[in-house]
This record gives C-alpha cells, structure tokens and sequence, in this order.
C-alpha cells in the first residue's frame, strides 16, 4: 500500500523531471489505485486531486486512469453529475486550508482543463452509479 510519504516523492519527482524517482506508468496508476489518502471521503478527495492535478501536466496520458479514482470520494460525497464534480475541484483549488492542497500549477489544471474531461466523468459516474 502507498504511503502520503511515497506518492508525494513520486510527484516532486515527476515535477521536478528527476528521472532517478521514475515510476512506470503502469507501476503509478497502481499506487495511486491502492493509495489512501484518508479514510474521510473529502480528504481522500483532496489527496488524489491534489495528487492527480500536480502531475497531470507531465503526465496526460495517466489522467484519465487518475481521474476515475479521484472521482470516487467525490460521488460517495454525493456528487452525482460531472457538473457537481467540476464545481467541488474549482473550489478545491481555492481552499487554503485543506489537508492535501494542490500545487499552483494544479490548481490552474483543475479550473481550466479538468472541465475538457467533463464528458469522461460522467462516463465514470455512470459506472459507479451501476456497480
């Protein structure tokens, strides 16, 4: 299981292109999968998209494996369209004193190009609300 420890070097690697701290892909999505940021559904939240919206500029291939999971505490907070979700990561990225807060560069991320994911949120939405 992934610690706070471990996935916040594997971003500051991933920010600051240390090659030495590289994670396969593959190897990533794993860890962020089996991460648990807080067993409280807001903090979980805050921790994988402050996580997700760190990286998400070096990293566009993996938001959207990211993303589905970083959804998950949001819908059990009872989000339940992509609209919701948009405003709760909006207001995520202007809160000062939450306990994962994202980088600069991941709060321009979360207002300006998480809404471009809109449609593949409601994708995920749709298969949590199945399961």
């Amino acid at each position: 299981m992934s610690t706070y420890r471990e996935m916040e070097r594997i971003q500051r690697g991933i920010e600051d292109g240390d090659t030495s701290m590289a994670v396969a892909d593959a190897d990533l999505v794993e860890k962020f999968n089996s991460w648990n940021p807080s067993y409280n559904c807001e903090s979980a939240a805050e921790g994988y998209f402050s996580f997700l919206s760190s990286i998400a500029k070096y990293k566009p291939t993996l938001i959207e494996p990211l993303l589905k999971k970083a959804i998950e505490p949001v819908y059990y907070l009872g989000y339940e369209n992509s609209e919701e979700i948009l405003n709760w990561a909006a207001y995520f990225a202007q809160l000062q004193n939450a306990m994962y807060v994202p980088s600069e560069l991941g709060k321009v991320w979360l207002c300006e190009e998480l809404p471009n994911y809109k449609e593949y949120i409601e994708k995920c939405l749709i298969e949590y609300m199945t399961e």
